[in-house]
């Protein structure tokens, strides 16, 4: 059976990427710290360091402020796993994957009446 890895943040590669969009875009953390009117400018070291990650509301006004969606900004841990698929495979993965999930709901029902 192919098991699916839940979706999480991978804080590292986010705070990277974070970094070098900023950088290419040549904002600076001061001009960063100005726009989202935080006290700290630590704050977005650690963003970049992948130590933590912007809260929600930073992470929605760095996306309007760089003009990329937050998806486009969040590195996922399964993302690179995700881009190896082909259209074909990834079909096929989808049937394999709705199967065993079809069994296991047949599993699941014939042990609740027994």
């Amino acid at each position: 059976m192919f098991c699916f890895q839940y979706p999480e943040i991978d804080m590292e590669q986010t705070g990277k990427r974070l970094k070098a969009e900023c950088e290419r875009q040549k904002y600076t953390v001061k001009d960063i710290q100005k726009y989202l009117k935080i006290g700290a400018y630590q704050s977005i070291y650690a963003w970049f360091e992948g130590k933590t990650l912007p809260t929600l509301d930073n992470m929605y006004a760095l996306s309007v402020l760089l003009g990329k969606t937050v998806n486009e900004l969040i590195v996922s841990t399964n993302e690179i796993y995700w881009q190896t698929y082909k259209f074909d495979e990834f079909n096929h993965f989808m049937i394999r994957r709705v199967r065993a999930y079809y069994c296991y709901l047949q599993k699941m029902v014939c042990l609740s009446f027994s």
